[in-house]
């Protein structure tokens, strides 16, 4: 299955390239039924293109690294990296001193718009397509309209409201050129309805199984839509959008934790939305070669970079002693002297915040840093835990979100609550604000966590950073500025670099 997607995806890269060519030295006849203009107009044409957007809307490797974890977990309470020439571009996310013209920032966001583009280009071609079935039709549009969507969930959960490029019909190279370098950022309402409406019709026409493995489902779109209504807390409709995914039947919690990120656990139920891994080049998981610790035992085919992902020892505190998530923190080894190494606290006792997060359990297979875990972006824990905070939102403390609460608690093995322990909304909040802590470390979620709880500049003070209200927002990248005249920078941002 791995496999022939990977085929797929080349054959994408291949296809986009040749129609991107200079006419006037590669017009030729066509000997062969391969026209690519003929090739747009069939099934299997549009496939290849579909296969490219999916292809360019991947998180992986180093693109992984820098959304997951500088940008969305390195600001906060859980983890920080010092060590190697990835230090320099970490730093500033660690102590909140990033720039307008960062170009990790930047190249983000030409990602994303590079998915945009070719899912746009997918619906574009899907006027012409004969001889489909309109189901078969619509399901293509649902997998663009998902690509499309959630690309631009990840930049709005970044820089807030961007610009939604709409390509006419016809419109020639030097319009849709001029689109690019003019089109202003969007309303929030605008924003916010054009990912609803999007989702909403991708959930709609999508099937509920997810074949192959990293293609959209209707799972997904409604948990991406989770997230958008949660970044919104808009709580009715979280509610109802996380019923939705439970009465699918489709989803469970994976039994094991300690291996729902191995490549052995892929297989598993509680994936909702991932990015499909291989232990090749340009399709890699590379964390854990960011996680291994100094002269850490390490297979012979395993890379251990001098990058050192270090998980904060105060984190590591707030997990109860017989929490089976606790297990994947290494707190201590024996390295290839032979000598044990300390990782939480030193013997004083004072805290060493150099515990290693092996959530993304190491490949036995990797290639050097590449390995094949699956990154995952949304999974039914979360959903469980959304549906629990909204309910306490709307209704205070209730029995159940103290059960869903207590079926992620009971699969890692640790006490249990009680109703009877929360008297107030504010109580269960913040306890479910550690609990989404505990769940989701290492998966880039704690960002959009602690901004929604209103805590992420907080956080970062009591860190000793001088955090700014205006940063619970990333700036628009200066280079964008530059190309686009009407485009606005975010507020605080403004006199910088401009």
């Amino acid at each position: 299955m791995r496999h022939s997607k990977l085929l797929l995806s080349l054959l994408a890269v291949s296809f986009c390239v040749s129609l991107s060519g200079c006419k006037d030295f590669l017009d030729e006849k066509v000997y062969t039924e391969y026209d690519p203009s003929a090739l747009l107009k069939e099934q299997n044409g549009v496939a290849a293109l579909l296969a490219g957007a999916y292809s360019r809307s991947r998180i992986v490797q180093y693109d992984s690294r820098n959304y997951t974890y500088l940008f969305n977990e390195f600001i906060t309470d859980v983890a920080f990296e010092t060590g190697g020439g990835l230090e320099r571009n970490a730093a500033p996310f660690i102590n909140y001193t990033w720039s307008v013209d960062d170009q990790l920032l930047n190249s983000f966001w030409t990602k994303m718009y590079s998915a945009i583009s070719s899912a746009n280009s997918v619906l574009a071609v899907t006027s012409g397509l004969s001889g489909i079935s309109e189901e078969r039709l619509n399901s293509i549009r649902g997998e663009a309209r998902f690509i499309r969507s959630s690309s631009y969930y990840f930049l709005y959960n970044l820089f807030g409201t961007v610009p939604i490029i709409e390509i006419p019909d016809g419109a020639s190279p030097d319009e849709i050129e001029e689109i690019g370098r003019s089109t202003p950022r969007a309303t929030h309402e605008a924003m916010v309805k054009y990912m609803e409406d999007d989702l909403a019709f991708a959930a709609e026409h999508l099937p509920v199984k997810e074949e192959p493995i990293g293609s959209a489902t209707k799972g997904a779109a409604l948990g991406v839509l989770t997230k958008l209504y949660m970044h919104e807390k808009n709580w009715e409709k979280v509610v109802a959008t996380t019923q939705k995914i439970v009465d699918l039947g489709h989803y469970s919690l994976y039994d094991d934790y300690t291996k729902l990120f191995t490549v052995e656990g892929e297989t598993n139920r509680e994936f909702i939305y991932r990015a499909p891994c291989l232990a090749q080049s340009g399709y890699a998981n590379n964390y854990m070669a960011h996680a291994f610790p100094p002269n850490y035992p390490v297979q012979s085919n395993w890379a251990n970079f001098g990058a050192q992902f270090r998980t904060y020892t105060t984190f590591y505190d707030t997990f109860e002693a017989d929490d089976t998530r606790r297990k994947l923190l290494i707190t201590h080894y024996t390295n290839q002297s032979g000598n044990e190494v300390e990782l939480l606290r030193d013997a004083s006792g004072n805290a060493l915040n150099n515990v290693r997060s092996f959530k993304y359990w190491p490949d036995p297979n990797a290639v050097g840093e590449h390995m094949g875990n699956d990154i995952v972006y949304v999974r039914y824990a979360d959903i469980l835990l959304c549906r629990a905070e909204a309910l306490n939102e709307l209704q205070g403390p209730n029995d159940e979100s103290v059960k869903l609460i207590n079926l992620v608690r009971k699969r890692a093995q640790t006490s249990l609550i009680s109703l009877s322990f929360y008297t107030a909304k504010e109580q269960l909040r913040d306890f479910i604000l550690a609990e989404r802590g505990r769940e989701f470390y290492t998966e880039g979620l704690r960002r959009e966590d602690l901004i929604r709880h209103g805590k992420l500049i907080s956080n970062a003070r009591a860190r000793g950073k001088n955090a700014q209200e205006y940063q619970t927002l990333y700036p628009i990248p200066l280079r964008q500025l530059e190309g686009n005249k009407n485009l606005r920078q975010n507020p605080g941002y403004e006199k910088a670099g401009n």
